[in-house]
């Protein structure tokens, strides 16, 4: 298939991962079946230059379980794969203007009336640099060894690009990430948080004040967290804390903004920080 199918294919396995994310329990592996299923189509993508890279989504489709922890991760990796295929869409160049370009440039050497103002200045330096040795060098030559140069660097660029892209998705979708280890880290979280807000983007920011929050207050033993549980349970596991009125408002927030349709605001992502730091306190 090519990148679009692919991108949309994606998009639907991360569409179904969000249903199941809020859905009932028992809805759950249904959901996450038909996930594993999408993936499971693809084997190969083709380029725009009609090549083909090989892909296998099978590992990423047996690390998918019907746990909240592991959709998330799940969801994470696809939007990895999503962000991946769009640079893969839209390279730095236009690869068709330059081989246009070359071809002009190969016609005009053949047609030479000596009014190429860039070889001619490329010329003179040669020719400054090495008076001697250009003395003896047939018309034309110049420019034909730039031309021919040139071609020879596009296509070590042309091919560093397509190696870099084919081991990034293969990297990406074969290979457990590092992401899940460092999610259970409280302090990975803050740090994160911080730097989504200062990006500009308040929807991870939110997403990882709630996460810093509920892993501190595991770290300190004050709630017994497994990744595996939803947020009604988490907040009947952390009933007997003075801070449970603080904690399900900043659930109910980060559901809405991470769940919802509409994203989040910066506003909503400095009220996830204030509700993050009062949990904690």
């Amino acid at each position: 298939m090519d990148l679009a199918t692919y991108r949309s294919r994606l998009r639907d396995a991360r569409t179904l991962l969000l249903q199941a994310r809020v859905a009932a329990d028992a809805q759950r592996p249904a959901l996450i079946a038909r996930v594993r299923t999408t993936l499971a189509q693809t084997t190969g993508v083709r380029g725009a230059d009609g090549s083909v890279i090989g892909l296998d989504d099978s590992a990423l489709a047996r690390r998918l379980a019907a746990t909240t922890t592991a959709i998330d991760s799940g969801i994470a990796d696809i939007d990895q794969l999503v962000e991946i295929t769009d640079r893969a869409a839209r390279p730095p160049f236009d690869v068709a203007q330059a081989n246009s370009r070359l071809r002009e440039l190969a016609t005009a050497e053949e047609t030479r009336s000596g009014s190429n103002d860039l070889f001619a200045a490329f010329g003179a330096l040669i020719a400054r640099l090495f008076p001697s040795g250009n003395a003896g060098l047939p018309p034309g030559s110049v420019e034909l060894t730039l031309a021919i140069a040139g071609a020879g660097l596009l296509v070590v660029v042309l091919v560093i690009l397509l190696r870099g892209v084919r081991e990034r998705i293969r990297r990406e979708t074969v290979q457990p990430g590092a992401r899940a280890e460092a999610a259970a880290s409280a302090a990975v979280q803050l740090a994160a948080a911080e730097r989504a807000a200062l990006s500009g983007d308040p929807r991870a920011a939110l997403h990882a004040f709630y996460r810093y929050a509920i892993l501190t207050l595991a770290e300190r033993r004050m709630l017994r967290y497994e990744p595996s549980l939803t947020d009604r349970e988490l907040l009947e596991r952390a009933s007997s804390l003075p801070q449970l009125e603080t904690l399900r408002e900043l659930i109910s927030l980060h559901d809405r903004a991470w769940f919802g349709l509409k994203g989040a605001t910066t506003e909503e992502a400095d009220h996830a920080r204030a509700l993050a730091e009062r949990a904690v306190a």
